[in-house]
């Protein structure tokens, strides 16, 4: 038996999963995808259709990537977005320290799932060929597209 209006509860939920994601993730704001390693991090900054608008290696560890931040913001607002979203794959324990980073300068930012950039990449070059460069285009272009999520908080 229907509910007369077509849109099922499981529609309703997805519904309002992706409202609370493009709050995140605006078409107003870059997407600043990041490859998260030990001591050598790959940030760019993309638009929604993954135009690479800046990109960069930062030699440092994860707790050392306020300059990072700062650097996409600038980079994006100088391109003439509004703002910037920060995404990266939880992996270790730097995707934390980065989520608190973002949060410090008021950057939205949300996680795309290990296992969907590995998928996307196979069915983007048909490879496995895992590279923080590509990477971390490959994570700003999942966010663009909402196939991300919000982490839950720490603690």
């Amino acid at each position: 038996m229907g509910n007369g209006s077509g849109v099922s509860r499981g529609d309703r939920n997805r519904n309002a999963r992706l409202e609370r994601l493009r709050a995140l993730v605006p078409v107003t704001n870059a997407i600043a995808g990041t490859g998260l390693a030990g001591s050598k991090q790959m940030v760019v900054v993309t638009d929604h259709d993954s135009k690479v608008i800046a990109r960069r290696t930062f030699r440092c560890r994860a707790w050392d990537l306020g300059s990072a931040l700062d650097w996409a913001a600038g980079r994006a607002v100088a391109a003439g977005w509004a703002g910037v979203t920060v995404s990266c794959e939880p992996t270790g324990r730097r995707w934390r320290v980065l989520g608190q980073l973002a949060a410090d300068r008021g950057m939205p930012f949300v996680c795309v799932q290990p296992v969907v950039t590995s998928w996307s990449r196979r069915t983007e070059d048909l490879t496995t060929d895992k590279t923080d460069e590509k990477d971390a285009v490959l994570i700003a272009r999942l966010t663009a597209q909402l196939r991300c999520y919000i982490p839950e908080p720490a603690g």
